[in-house]
């Protein structure tokens, strides 16, 4: 392992102790690949410090966020209390993540983390002190029943949200059941699969190794609850979003999944995508699964958009003008 810095130390023993509430007699799974050996090597040192149990396992590398991990794994998850997913792609919307916290475990979802992510401001934050404007939104979602979504450069989307119920992620976990991904604090909602319709201008981040931060917006257009057509000036760019979802092989990854308000007041558009889903003053959409976060759609595949300054009104009241909350 590399030599790890003082920054880079405390902010993973923060992801440890504050986020994921370690307990000394937790066992503890940490779940990584070939990519993040590294990064993961620093959380088994600070969790052998800490705990009685630790299991340290890696995992062939996923082609895209959202693929299931090997059946020993998912079982060795289900029978454990805290899990660190760090994995290079995401977990968290795989049936193994839900089943071990519908079973015993918080799950911290770790993707794409390293150890100069660890130095980001966003890592380190008081996650627990936005807990009631997560809350706030988290509430607005479940009582509402129509999203609207615009921006100055174009977004115009209406979304059906009716008896979907909001996601409350303050980026720590404290219980059974908990998903939490620091330096992401966002609140969430999974729309009616089959009724969103309008205009994506996206002017931040596709949050992906193909993409990351936009130099030019790429618009999406939605219809029937699907992107239907990818824009932009930049026509690699926009050919780069279409094949990420072309090779998934299935109309269900184009269906619009997430929406997603960022939180964390120290978190800034990189790249990466849980700073990004995080950024304060930015709001995501997400395309493809959402079967294991309270929708139906339910495919290997999860990819989120990022844009900065939104409006959001529920059911007709704002909740954010152009980026600022109400």
């Amino acid at each position: 392992m590399s030599a790890v810095n003082k920054a880079q130390f405390q902010a993973a023993y923060h992801i440890i102790s504050h986020c994921g509430s370690l307990k000394r007699d937790d066992v503890v799974s940490i779940v990584y690949d070939e990519r993040t050996t590294e990064v993961a090597s620093l959380f088994k040192q600070i969790a052998d410090e800490a705990a009685t149990q630790v299991h340290f396992v890696e995992v062939p590398p996923a082609r895209q966020h959202g693929v299931e991990p090997p059946a020993g794994v998912a079982r060795q998850m289900a029978d454990s209390d805290l899990i660190l997913g760090l994995t290079w792609m995401s977990m968290a919307h795989t049936r193994a993540r839900a089943e071990a916290c519908a079973k015993r475990s918080r799950y911290l979802s770790l993707p794409e983390y390293s150890l100069p992510l660890l130095e980001d401001p966003s890592v380190t934050t008081d996650f627990r002190s936005r807990a009631p404007v997560v809350r706030h939104f988290a509430d607005a979602f479940t009582s509402g029943s129509r999203v609207r979504v615009t921006t100055a450069l174009g977004t115009d989307i209406s979304l059906k949200i009716d008896g979907r119920v909001g996601n409350y992620c303050p980026g720590f976990v404290t219980k059974a059941g908990d998903l939490g991904s620091p330096p992401d604090i966002e609140a969430n909602v999974s729309p009616i699969e089959t009724a969103s319709e309008g205009i994506i201008v996206v002017d931040g981040s596709i949050p992906c190794p193909e993409i990351g931060l936009l130099a030019v917006p790429v618009k999406l257009h939605v219809r029937g609850g699907k992107i239907v057509d990818f824009e932009s000036d930049d026509s690699v760019i926009a050919q780069s979003a279409r094949s990420l979802f072309e090779r998934v092989g299935t109309a269900d990854a184009y269906v619009l999944a997430e929406c997603g308000v960022g939180l964390n007041e120290k978190a800034r558009l990189t790249g990466i995508m849980l700073t990004d889903e995080g950024a304060n003053g930015c709001m995501h959409f997400g395309f493809g699964s959402n079967a294991t976060v309270g929708g139906k759609n339910d495919v290997p595949f999860h990819l989120d958009f990022c844009f900065r300054r939104p409006t959001l009104e529920i059911d007709g009241v704002p909740y954010i003008l152009d980026g600022e909350i109400v």
